[in-house]
């Protein structure tokens, strides 16, 4: 549910519960509840109106917060599918687990999904089974998913006690400069690489997929020699 949507389930909560006291008070001159009925509705309907309000506070903190890590949620209004043929740039990275930094380089002779996310884009989060199915699947075959955030390491540490990412999880500084074709690839996210063995990125994808799209995206370049 995105933050339209939250805003006006909240709005509506609270008409409904301003309506429901007016129900109870309209033809009530000392405008106090007078029985357990009218104590009970009224309690109701507040409470109905301070979760309302909490509700459009907290999608509000939660646009911030996305806000502040420079970074949105791919719709489908954004998706892309790139066919493309340029080397990966390098950078470093670090293991969530270990915290031991590695090179992209490092990869090269397997094929490489990289998956750029975070814990607060739910595409992302959706992404994840998927991903996860298709690293133990095709592991043996030379797959690599490397799932990259710039989030704090405790946070995506904390992430992985809700929903394990089967994937090889890094992380690199927030506000890191990534060499092309990378660069940019935080600012909307989920956005994922498909490079080959020789270290060639060959699909870009802007969006959430699926994984029978992934699949059908690298099973091709496993082959390859």
């Amino acid at each position: 549910m995105d933050a339209s949507m939250i805003y006006g389930l909240g709005f509506v909560m609270i008409a409904v519960g301003v309506i429901f006291l007016w129900m109870l008070f309209k033809d009530n001159e000392s405008k106090k509840p007078r029985d357990v009925v009218e104590w009970v509705g009224t309690v109701l309907s507040g409470l109905l109106i301070v979760s309302a309000i909490s509700l459009i506070v907290l999608a509000k903190k939660s646009e911030e917060v996305i806000a502040i890590a420079g970074g949105q949620v791919a719709t489908e209004a954004y998706f892309q599918d790139a066919i493309i043929e340029v080397p990966a740039g390098d950078f470093s990275f670090k293991s969530v687990d270990s915290d031991e930094e590695a090179l992209l380089s490092s990869l090269q002779g397997s094929v490489v999904i990289v998956n750029f996310w975070a814990t607060w884009c739910g595409p992302c989060l959706e992404e994840i089974p998927d991903l996860n199915r298709l690293q133990n699947e095709y592991r043996d075959q030379g797959l690599v998913v490397l799932s990259i955030s710039d989030e704090d390491r405790s946070l995506l540490v904390s992430f992985k006690n809700q929903l394990v990412l089967e994937s090889t999880s890094v992380y690199v500084p927030f506000g890191i400069d990534l060499p092309l074709p990378f660069k940019g690839a935080f600012a909307i996210r989920p956005s994922s690489f498909v490079i080959d063995k020789t270290g060639t990125v060959r699909r870009y994808l802007l969006g959430a997929r699926n994984y029978d799209f992934f699949k059908k995206a690298v099973v091709p370049l496993l082959s390859e020699s």
